[in-house]
């Protein structure tokens, strides 16, 4: 006689298949189209399997926008590791990761404007993103502030005000390429050109200690 064992789930791997469902779903046809219907006709499983991952839709948003952030962290420290590591150039690879130049990024970035979205036009408290474009932001701001402390910074610049300049900066330019408006290359030049300004280049630091006393 043989005895099957029964397939060993992958539960992590499970719930992946499933916000990965949400993902196309939400590129192709917005984000008020991923039901728990679709979602799982998307994923080719049944309803009752979905339910079973995710209690309601704001945790299944949820879990699906830590999912796509939890990749673009990965293919950042990958670039990050790539810098010199000055602060420079590692404000610059963070930035530079909002902007969309692969399948990757652009679905990333079309998640979170989808999200973005919702949370701005929702009444419901608890649809799961009414949290989420507050929390993000403050996220970004404080990343690139943590990099603006480490300097050294050009003259003037307020490091707090700096923060929410670049970020805005960095989403406008990120969504013009979307749009079409403006490449990548042109949308990283952007970037390169602001950061240039904002921090104290070390050929102007040695100058400085060649004409000190």
């Amino acid at each position: 006689m043989v005895i099957v064992m029964p397939k060993k789930v992958d539960h992590e791997e499970r719930r992946r298949q499933i916000t990965d469902a949400v993902c196309r779903i939400t590129l192709r046809d917005g984000l008020n189209a991923a039901t728990f219907r679709k979602v799982a006709a998307e994923a080719g499983i049944s309803v009752p399997l979905v339910q079973h991952y995710f209690s309601s839709k704001a945790d299944l948003l949820e879990t699906t926008q830590r999912h796509v952030g939890e990749r673009s962290t990965a293919r950042l420290m990958e670039w990050i590791c790539r810098t010199d590591g000055s602060a420079r150039e590692v404000l610059g690879a963070f930035l530079k990761s909002f902007i969309p130049i692969d399948e990757e990024s652009r679905t990333a970035g079309l998640m979170y404007i989808a999200l973005y979205h919702e949370a701005i036009v929702s009444t419901d408290p608890d649809d799961g993103t009414s949290g989420h474009r507050t929390v993000e932001a403050d996220l970004m701001v404080t990343t690139i502030l943590e990099q603006l402390d480490r300097g050294p910074l050009s003259e003037g610049v307020v490091p707090e005000l700096e923060a929410h300049l670049l970020s805005s900066l960095t989403t406008g330019v990120g969504q013009y390429v979307f749009l079409g408006t403006i490449t990548p290359e042109q949308a990283y030049e952007t970037i390169d050109y602001h950061l240039d300004g904002v921090f104290r280049l070390e050929v102007e630091e040695r100058v400085e200690s060649e004409d000190a006393p």
